[in-house]
């Protein structure tokens, strides 16, 4: 993935965005292994009955409080392959742990939870209602829907809760993420400053002027168009301010080499 700062905002968002992408990637694959030990990989939680799935929210949450526990992964920033692991706690920009995937697998198991237990029971009492006379019987399911309800609520509001650190996590990728771009681009202006620093406006100008006018004289030769002689002329004027700068800057070199 190529990365530069000096394209347009739109194209540094579009770039930003698949750099996430990319850091999401490589957390999920690095992590997967070990969330599949503790059944908790997506192909799992998607196959589980009720109770392995209470068993994988015990999991979830026991690994939440500890979430550094599986290890952390270092990044830096690669011009040309965009985000890389690297091993160098000197070279990494930034770090990343397990905790937003695991806030991610919990929501995941939320929502298989609320969709097995709330819709198949309340379903199945609802059709026994209908089939019992027994008014007492039915006062006692229909407060059992009233608790399945409560219960598919309950649930609900956990995963809720869940998008809210989910949230707060994404953010805090973005701000670690804006400001590496803040970095890169102040590096990048470093750069430009001592370049300017070094040569003369009027240096780097006329070379500007130079490389267009040396292609305009390419373009017309290829095409058989004839140069107007004003540019033949600049051609020759800022060739002679070049070979001018040339002849200056040799003297002060040997008297800088006397020196020495």
């Amino acid at each position: 993935m190529a990365f530069r700062l000096s394209f347009p905002e739109q194209r540094q968002k579009h770039l930003f965005g698949k750099l996430n992408q990319s850091l999401e990637e490589q957390i999920e694959s690095f992590f997967e292994s070990q969330l599949k030990d503790l059944g908790l990989a997506k192909d799992q939680i998607e196959t589980q009955s009720l109770d392995e799935l209470q068993q994988s929210l015990e999991t979830v949450n026991q690994a939440l409080k500890h979430p550094e526990s599986f290890g952390t992964l270092r990044f830096k920033i690669s011009a040309e392959v965009g985000a890389i692991i690297t091993s160098s706690q000197s070279d990494a920009h930034f770090e990343r742990g397990i905790l937003q995937l695991l806030l991610s697998r919990k929501k995941l198991i939320l929502e298989r939870i609320r969709t097995l237990s709330a819709n198949e029971k309340i379903e199945s009492i609802q059709d026994l209602i209908n089939k019992v006379d027994d008014e007492e019987l039915k006062v006692k399911l229909n407060q059992e829907v009233v608790d399945l309800r409560s219960e598919a609520q309950r649930l609900r509001e956990q995963s809720k809760e869940v998008d809210q650190e989910q949230t707060q996590e994404a953010i805090k990728t973005q701000t670690e993420l804006e400001r590496l771009k803040i970095e890169l681009f102040e590096r990048r202006t470093k750069v430009w400053f001592s370049l300017l620093e070094r040569e003369s406006a009027a240096t780097i100008i006329g070379g500007i002027l130079l490389l267009i006018i040396l292609v305009a004289h390419v373009t017309a030769i290829f095409s058989k168009f004839s140069m107007p002689e004003i540019l033949n002329n600049a051609f020759l004027i800022i060739l002679g301010y070049f070979f001018g700068q040339s002849t200056n800057d040799t003297p002060k070199r040997r008297g800088d080499t006397d020196k020495s």
